[in-house]
């Protein structure tokens, strides 16, 4: 792999063709694809990048019916990332986490979970020197992802306001 050759694959239009790659368990380059597909599905739905939802969803419908259990997995994991900007509701620690696992780059020994200014937000980040922070309201479950510093607490309360 050179250097962000894994960027080039960042299409929408490539989505079905890596679905297919990890199917094919000949394919010699299914582990790479698979990582790929993981990394670009997870980058579509934290950026909250829409005009990418159609494809990435269809490519997930289509995966759910797969014979390989790794892309039947990437096709549940893409409904779980999808229900987060769907489903309004309260958002614990445990849920927390699991979002920050989902849509940052994971795993969880490398995340940093705890409550944002003024106690309406989980604030979770990535450890290291380039850290993403990704909001989400305890109360709504909305989220928002920042880079390379954390929100005000004016942005943050904005963030809340936006929902009710």
């Amino acid at each position: 792999m050179e250097q962000d050759e894994d960027l080039l694959l960042h299409d929408p239009a490539g989505l079905p063709l890596l679905v297919n790659a990890v199917a094919d368990a000949e394919c010699p380059k299914r582990s790479y694809c698979a990582t790929v597909l993981h990394d670009y599905s997870r980058r579509i739905m934290g950026w909250q990048v829409a005009h990418e939802y159609p494809a990435l969803r269809s490519a997930a419908d289509r995966a759910s019916s797969s014979g390989d259990g790794w892309v039947r997995w990437w096709s549940e994991y893409v409904s779980r990332l999808f229900s987060y900007l769907t489903d309004v509701r309260p958002v614990n620690r445990a849920a927390a986490e699991r979002m920050a696992i989902d849509l940052l780059a994971g795993p969880a020994d490398n995340l940093v979970i705890q409550l944002a200014a003024g106690q309406m937000h989980w604030q979770c980040a990535e450890s290291g020197h380039y850290p993403t922070f990704l909001y989400i309201s305890r109360r709504s479950g909305e989220y928002r992802m920042t880079r390379p510093h954390p929100l005000s607490r004016q942005e943050i309360e904005a963030l809340y306001r936006q929902r009710s």
